[in-house]
């Protein structure tokens, strides 16, 4: 059985990949995996992680804003896709499973092509110009939330049309194995205080730079309150020597990373709030201004499972105000807690791994 995982630019589209291929390697353990990503995103780091092969292609990123970049989109779309099918004559895939990112849009036109089974999984409240693009070829679309279902259609052009059985609810996948760490191993690895709250600061696989500015401005009094372990993003490494500050370029162990942490700033894709909501953690939430991450924000406020902040109106001041009140005030903190956890579906890895094999054994 091989299956061509398809995902990246950031670490949000390659969680999910990630814990369904763990799932059903539960099943079939001689399962073969591929994962297909951009050259410059942390897709390649992970997959290394999880001993599954990575190979890059051209991908160009479909901006809905003017860009002169926009005018190279094409042609890189067309060299991925050249090379989609190279790869997937080369391995054979039995099924190729995408998440929305920009890469995924010419291996699976490739796919459909060749006639390659194809599985999609919509993360994000707001459907992806990447999904949308891609629907007509997909065999089954999964979705994280249920008004999602009336965002995809099964076929193209003038057959445009709703079918109800190509899309399936069923959560958004998170990695299991991220909940079995040992809280007093993680602070020691880590080389952390035990009697100190710990604030996680997380800007995704590629960084945040505008969170990264605000940890660095906040240090002097922040470190006061709180020991920070900050993921600063690939290239983007910081060299500040502060007490209580942990900067890593990039953390490769998040089970450690999220078992020590007390407080997680973070911004608002979906892949977080998946394991911010399966690990019940307490979290202030900064979306990207003017981005889905927006609506994905205002669900956790809708349903008071975070704390969300706008980045025009945070500051260091704000901050540190808000994690005060968050580390003395535990009641807040329960509620947060109880609130997130019980937001998102805790089985949705297994849900489409059974999709995927179903597909395959069909």
């Amino acid at each position: 059985m091989k299956i061509l995982l398809v995902g990246g630019g950031s670490g949000g589209p390659v969680a999910p990949l990630l814990a369904v291929a763990e799932e059903i390697k539960k099943q079939h353990n001689s399962a073969k995996f591929l994962l297909v990503g951009t050259a410059r995103g942390p897709e390649k780091i992970f997959a290394e992680k999880e001993n599954i092969n990575f190979v890059s292609i051209p991908a160009g990123k479909l901006r809905r804003y003017f860009s002169f970049a926009n005018f190279f989109s094409p042609l890189l779309i067309f060299l991925g896709f050249i090379k989609s099918i190279v790869i997937l004559r080369s391995f054979r895939p039995d099924c190729v499973f995408g998440t929305g990112s920009y890469v995924q849009v010419p291996l699976v036109w490739a796919a459909w092509l060749l006639k390659i089974p194809v599985v999609l999984h919509q993360q994000d409240l707001l459907p992806s110009l990447v999904n949308s693009l891609c629907q007509f070829a997909a065999k089954k679309i999964t979705v994280s939330f249920e008004s999602s279902q009336r965002d995809f259609a099964s076929s193209l052009g003038l057959f445009y049309k709703k079918n109800a059985s190509k899309i399936i609810l069923t959560g958004d996948p998170f990695r299991q194995h991220l909940k079995e760490v040992n809280r007093e191993e993680a602070q020691k690895f880590f080389k952390l205080k035990s009697d100190l709250p710990t604030l996680l600061v997380l800007g995704g696989g590629t960084g945040a730079a505008w969170l990264n500015n605000l940890i660095l401005d906040s240090l002097p009094q922040l470190s006061k309150t709180v020991q920070i372990l900050h993921s600063t993003g690939v290239g983007k490494f910081s060299k500040h020597k502060f007490k209580n500050y942990y900067p890593y370029e990039f953390i490769s162990d998040m089970g450690k990373a999220y078992s020590v942490a007390d407080i997680v700033l973070c911004r608002a894709g979906l892949s977080t709030i998946t394991e911010l909501s399966n690990l019940s953690k307490v979290s202030i939430i900064v979306p990207m201004p003017d981005s889905h991450q927006e609506v994905n924000a205002f669900f956790l406020h809708q349903h008071g499972a975070a704390i969300i902040a706008e980045q025009e109106k945070l500051d260091k001041e704000i901050l540190i105000s808000i994690i005060r009140r968050l580390i003395f005030e535990p009641e807040v903190q329960l509620a947060l807690k109880k609130n997130i956890s019980a937001l998102m579906p805790k089985n949705a890895a297994e849900k489409i791994a059974e999709v995927i094999l179903k597909i395959i054994n069909g």
